[in-house]
């Protein structure tokens, strides 16, 4: 028994602990005789002592009355020798730490603590563990039940730890509160300001995580979370798959290519989870700040008093346009500050006119904004540019135009469009764009023959003065007293109810004709009995003519053909009398009936998703010209229950004026930037580099040469 092997030992006492007590203290004292060893030089490496130190972690939880002197030893031993030890036995140490933390034989709080001061050691791969083991392992904690306690001390404590001298310990506190927002372990309110309190440090290596992980940039963070994620295992589980699945069978370049395909499907679809994961989690967390206002007018000092590299400055500058396109902030020096980089030869320009329209709103004043825009069109709508840049330039107006309608005066406008007669067809398009935008928001801002046809929604908003989705002056109130589009419920309801009382018609009239049609039956019941006597008589007095003739009559046939002849007729009588007439409704009860509904009931979603797409109806169909001239009649026709079946997921929205519900969208995709209808010319190195970027990845082209012996 004494010389029983530890993995065995362990098996045993997981089944009866009592009867191994003897030998798991032997192994104890072993333990404490080679750890006094190694004290005195700890820069060795004694594999039986790690051994013991695996075993005594997984067994001491059976003997309660040994856990608080097994784990002060390994918290006395990492904390005092961790920086001079060796760096395995510095792991075999951190592992034993971390088994009896997952016991719970250590506390959370303890836990932490001890982990923190670990991370002064430099050490890269202790310190890639803790950080794992503490975002598991506070997961782990808040599984079952929030442990709300727990984390109010852990949280402080990490928030604390953020303002370290040390940039490294402060580094991983940021980094294991942005893997706990993004796994949803801690995703409150308290947990994303103390994030935003560290875009304000002073060190890069603290605040560029942060930044980043606002923005969704954060590639470091993505690898840490998908080393660690239940997701990354399955899917190495199904490459795994794959390849034992292949090494059975034939080996043929067929199922060679098959299986990298799937292979590199399994990763498209790993990476396209956490984009959509991250995107998520970014508006979360920066809807969630307590005063987005105050944060964004400290991130601008900052960014006034920045020297670091311009991809940096670039970074802190979307950011702060994003708080203030998502809030409507009001920044007034941001926007002379951006002013000076709109040039087409500033490096990453494009990035610079998004972050002009991403913060632009109807609350910014139009002596503000007028002088943004008058910069883009001197130094990019100008003939002296090239057609590439006279295009995104108009993008650019065009977006900002978007949020901002009075961004532009009238003359500046007017100049603008007169590019849609250019010779390139990408400027032409950019043109255009500014055109059927002021079609919609403004038309009173675009020369008379530019004004276009009035479309329904724009009618609506003459006839009954309804706000709009923008404003179009500064200062302007767009607020709704009702709900847009309510009035398709009213219709919907009137329609429904028109068909029940044309089918309630139709059943009394029906009803009305069946008791008609049994009222001549009897009567010509009656009368068959007389006509058949009659008839009867005559057939015997004429016998012998009727046997000369050799004619046969059929009467059962005959009296059948009457009688349906009869039916017919009387019911073709009945349906004469259905009215088909179209009803119409005055526009003024229209509205009148909607504001009853709208403040009356609770709309479901589905009411919601029927309002959403007649609003956008409505600002693609043209006005009629009857709806034009009769301002007092809306005719109740199926024609307002038709939706384009190009926008049943809600990604058409005209000229983006609405995201799917129905809001504004502040956010500014770069592809509106930098949209080009025709794609230019391409130089010799664009194209060798395109020729460069598809071979990443592939085989080597031509035949493989087979040696012979």
């Amino acid at each position: 028994m004494q010389h029983m092997p530890l993995s065995e030992l362990s098996y045993h006492l997981t089944r009866d602990p009592l009867s191994y007590r003897t030998d798991f203290e032997e192994q104890l004292e072993n333990f404490s005789t080679l750890k006094q060893s190694f004290s005195s030089a700890p820069s060795q490496y004694i594999s039986r002592l790690e051994e013991l130190l695996s075993f005594l972690s997984q067994a001491v939880r059976y003997y309660p009355e040994h856990v608080a002197d097994f784990s002060t030893s390994v918290i006395q031993t990492l904390l005092s020798r961790s920086f001079g030890m060796h760096p395995e036995m510095r792991m075999g140490f951190l592992r034993a730490f971390m088994r009896l933390r997952t016991k719970n034989l250590i506390p959370a709080t303890q836990a932490v603590d001890i982990a923190f001061k670990l991370y002064r050691c430099r050490d890269k791969q202790v310190r890639k563990t803790l950080r794992h083991f503490l975002v598991s392992d506070i997961k782990r904690m808040n599984k079952c039940q929030k442990q709300t306690k727990a984390n109010a001390v852990i949280l402080s404590f990490l928030s604390k730890m953020i303002k370290d001298n040390s940039s490294t310990v402060a580094r991983e506190a940021v980094l294991i509160l942005l893997c706990l927002f993004k796994k949803n372990v801690w995703n409150d309110a308290r947990t994303a300001n103390v994030i935003a309190d560290s875009c304000l440090m002073g060190n890069k290596k603290v605040y560029v995580p942060a930044i980043q992980f606002f923005l969704g940039k954060s590639k470091a963070l993505d690898e840490m979370e998908t080393s660690s994620d239940s997701e990354s295992d399955n899917e190495e589980s199904k490459i795994k798959q794959l390849r034992l699945g292949h090494r059975v069978g034939v080996k043929t370049k067929g199922r060679q290519k098959r299986l990298e395909r799937s292979i590199k499907h399994v990763n498209k679809e790993k990476e396209r989870k956490i984009k959509k994961r991250t995107e998520l989690t970014n508006f979360h967390a920066l809807n969630m700040l307590h005063d987005p206002q105050t944060f964004a007018e400290k991130l601008f000092r900052k960014l006034e008093r920045c020297s670091d590299r311009f991809e940096i400055r670039l970074l802190i500058l979307d950011l702060i346009s994003r708080l203030i396109g998502l809030n409507k902030l009001v920044l007034l020096n941001f926007y002379p500050f951006i002013q000076r980089f709109l040039r087409p030869q500033q490096r990453e320009v494009t990035h610079l006119l998004l972050f002009s329209a991403q913060a632009s709103h109807d609350q910014v004043p139009p002596d503000v904004m007028e002088p943004l825009i008058r910069v883009i069109a001197d130094n990019f709508i100008t003939e002296r540019a090239s057609s590439e840049a006279i295009a995104v330039g108009l993008n650019s107006v065009r977006e900002i135009c978007l949020r901002c309608p009075y961004a532009v005066t009238k003359d500046l406008l007017s100049d603008l469009i007169q590019y849609r007669s250019y010779r390139n067809k990408n400027v032409v398009a950019a043109a255009r764009s500014i055109i059927r935008l002021y079609r919609q928001i403004n038309p009173e801002l675009l020369p008379r023959k530019e004004c276009g046809r009035l479309t329904e929604s724009q009618l609506d908003v003459i006839k009954y003065d309804l706000p709009q989705d923008v404003a179009i002056n500064y200062g302007q109130c767009t607020t709704s007293s009702t709900i847009p589009g309510a009035e398709i419920v009213v219709l919907a309801s009137e329609k429904l109810n028109n068909k029940k009382k044309e089918s309630s018609e139709k059943s009394n009239q029906s009803l009305d004709c069946s008791e008609k049609y049994l009222n001549n039956e009897k009567n010509d019941s009656l009368e068959s009995c007389s006509d058949i006597q009659e008839f009867e008589d005559e057939t015997c007095s004429d016998s012998e003519t009727d046997e000369s003739d050799g004619e046969w009559v059929n009467l059962s046939n005959s009296s059948e053909d009457d009688e349906q002849d009869n039916v017919d007729i009387e019911m073709d009588e009945c349906n004469v009398n259905v009215p088909s007439k179209k009803t119409k409704i005055d526009p003024t009860v229209l509205k009148e009936k909607a504001f009853e509904i709208a403040t009356s009931r609770i709309f479901t979603q589905e009411e919601f998703e029927a309002m959403r797409k007649y609003q956008q109806t409505k600002q693609k169909r043209f006005a009629s010209y009857s709806s034009l001239r009769n301002k007092h009649q809306i005719d109740n026709s199926d024609s307002y229950f038709i939706v384009d079946t190009d926008d049943e997921d809600g990604t058409n929205t005209g000229v983006g004026i609405q995201n799917k519900d129905g809001s504004l969208g502040n956010l500014v995709s770069m592809s509106a930037i930098t949209r080009l209808v025709k794609r230019p010319h391409q130089t010799k190195a664009d194209r060798m580099e395109s020729i460069e970027e598809g071979r990443i990845g592939r085989e080597k082209y031509g035949f493989k040469i087979k040696m012979r012996i």
